[in-house]
């Protein structure tokens, strides 16, 4: 975690930005729910992509151990993630049963994270289908299930692409996974980053994104999304540990090494692993803020 630039209990964070990662992002809700047993003070803007959307939208409805508890639940049943679905209409993680799990058993509370982003303003990132350019989606009462789901909705590993407001969308991570720029941009001045990735760890082009860019290859937006995604990500990378803008700064918290919930063959294990080490990252990151 990279807290160097903390200067004691005056520090206000205004934006909180979130990377995706599926569910990697268990490491996210344990520093989340660190902030929600401690009261951490609110921010003004919001920045959620992919599985970070869904722990945002938790976090802003203050729904403690929400997120964990899907994770846990989902992890190893196989009306949720199986390999013999992988090519089939639902993929390998089946978004359309997590919606209704999550509906019937742990049920985001909407009209608490309406009334709790009143006056604030809460992004969620997608990927229009057609164009390959990131959508800023900002969730209200009626939303907030339909954008989630677009913004966690991967080529191959889940149906693909999910309909918005006429649009067909898919997984925000491949347009823009760390949207710092975005929240500078809406004129954000001190950025806090959460991350699933170590902060300087740069990544290569994956199997699933040698495949999308096949299946792809009559659309050359999303193809060269699909080839370029890599590059663009190691270039968020860059600029996130890199000089800042005059005006601007941001802090980022994130794993040590890379988490035991990467990849998709993962168990309950795992998934606590990664939990509990942003359980022990967010308690760090509070004691930095007072030292």
């Amino acid at each position: 975690m990279n807290t160097k630039e903390h200067k004691g209990k005056e520090m206000k964070y205004d934006a909180l930005v979130l990377e995706g990662g599926s569910l990697k992002c268990a490491f996210t809700a344990g520093v989340l729910d660190v902030f929600l047993d401690t009261n951490f003070p609110d921010f003004q803007y919001y920045y959620g992509v992919s599985s970070g959307a869904m722990a945002m939208s938790y976090y802003i409805a203050k729904q403690r151990q929400n997120f964990i508890n899907v994770s846990r639940e989902l992890v190893e049943n196989p009306e949720f993630l199986s390999y013999k679905n992988t090519f089939s209409n639902n993929g390998l993680m089946n978004l359309d049963f997590l919606e209704k799990y999550v509906q019937d058993t742990f049920p985001f509370n909407e009209d608490a994270a309406e009334e709790n982003s009143r006056g604030k303003k809460v992004v969620i990132v997608a990927t229009n289908y057609k164009t390959g350019k990131p959508h800023y989606l900002e969730p209200k009462k009626g939303k907030w299930y339909n954008y989630m789901m677009a913004s966690a909705t991967l080529p191959i590993i889940t149906k693909g692409r999910t309909e918005v407001n006429g649009t067909w969308m898919f997984d925000g991570g491949y347009s823009d996974s760390v949207p710092i720029k975005k929240a500078i941009a809406d004129g954000a001045k001190n950025i806090l980053v959460i991350r699933t990735r170590p902060a300087d760890v740069k990544i290569e082009k994956s199997y699933v994104s040698l495949m999308a860019e096949y299946w792809n290859y009559d659309n050359d937006n999303i193809s060269d999304l699909f080839s370029l995604g890599y590059k663009r990500y190691n270039k968020c990378v860059e600029f996130l540990n890199g000089p800042k803008p005059d005006g601007v700064n941001w802090v980022q918290i994130s794993p040590p090494k890379e988490l035991r919930s990467e990849g998709f063959y993962l168990h309950v294990q795992d998934i606590d692993a990664d939990y509990r080490l942003g359980l022990e990252i967010g308690l760090n990151f509070l004691s930095s803020l007072n030292s």
